[in-house]
């Protein structure tokens, strides 16, 4: 009876390193990491409207979801997202390609999550940039609320 003992806790103490072991196989190395780089700045009438401009992403696996935060402030009156989308084809250079998966209003601000299904292939491992557009609403200073375009870009290296 003890030699099952001993044999069920070593199979049990086997099975677990092996869980943790596949734990860390399947895991990446590094987890990406998101930033923000720089803000643009945009007047309109007495107004300024400044917002996330530049998004950088280090250490990303090609088709896993990155999600960000773009936020903006104006010195008067900001409103609601008037429109939202990639611009142009949305992805560069040639040969980068991606998908939008979802995105959530917050206050001040937008929450966007997508994924690259394609990168370039550089010296270093993959780049590639992806490039939205959307419209906020700004008073203008006399209190006339016009829908400003704002273009928002991520670089990303793997």
């Amino acid at each position: 009876m003890e030699v099952r003992s001993h044999m069920k806790r070593l199979l049990m103490y086997g099975a677990v390193a092996a869980v943790v072991a596949a734990g860390f196989l399947i895991s990446p190395a590094s987890a990406q990491t998101v930033s923000r780089e720089t803000t643009c700045t945009k007047r309109v009438g007495s107004n300024t409207l400044t917002y996330d401009c530049n998004i950088n992403v280090r250490n990303y696996t090609l088709g896993s979801p990155v999600t960000f935060g773009v936020y903006w402030s104006c010195t008067g009156g900001c409103g609601t997202v008037t429109d939202f989308g990639f611009k142009g084809n949305g992805f560069t250079p040639a040969g980068v390609s991606g998908h939008m998966i979802g995105g959530a209003f917050l206050d001040n601000g937008l929450s966007l999550t997508f994924a690259f299904d394609q990168l370039k292939k550089a010296a270093n491992g993959g780049t590639g940039n992806a490039h939205f557009t959307f419209g906020v609403q700004v008073d203008d200073g006399s209190g006339t609320m016009v829908s400003v375009p704002c273009d928002v870009n991520v670089h990303l290296q793997d």
